[in-house]
């Protein structure tokens, strides 16, 4: 009975000095939970941002896309005119300059 007693009185002690572990685990527990819902909504702010950039990154690939069409129109548009001004010219001088007789 003796061992009993003594067996009772050991756990009696472990349960005791347990407590304020238990405690401890609680807050621990508290603690950690929030921690996992503010990474939670950092994950979730992280989410946003890699879609509102990956957003910007389409429409930027497509105003160069169209800023390079505009470009290549714009520079077309002054190649044919600097030719339609030369061959003008060109007309005017002929017209100006008396051309060779053929004999």
């Amino acid at each position: 009975m003796n061992d009993t007693k003594l067996l009772n009185q050991i756990g009696d002690l472990i349960d005791k000095n347990l407590q304020p572990i238990k405690a401890d685990l609680k807050g621990v527990k508290a603690d950690l939970k929030g921690v996992k819902q503010q990474l939670d909504t950092v994950e979730m702010k992280v989410e946003t941002v890699n879609s509102r950039v990956e957003k910007s990154e389409q429409e930027l690939k497509q105003t160069i896309a169209k800023n390079q069409e505009d470009t290549i129109t714009v520079l077309s548009d002054l190649i044919h005119s600097g030719y339609d001004m030369h061959e003008k010219r060109i007309r005017n001088l002929e017209k100006r300059l008396p051309l060779p007789s053929a004999q």
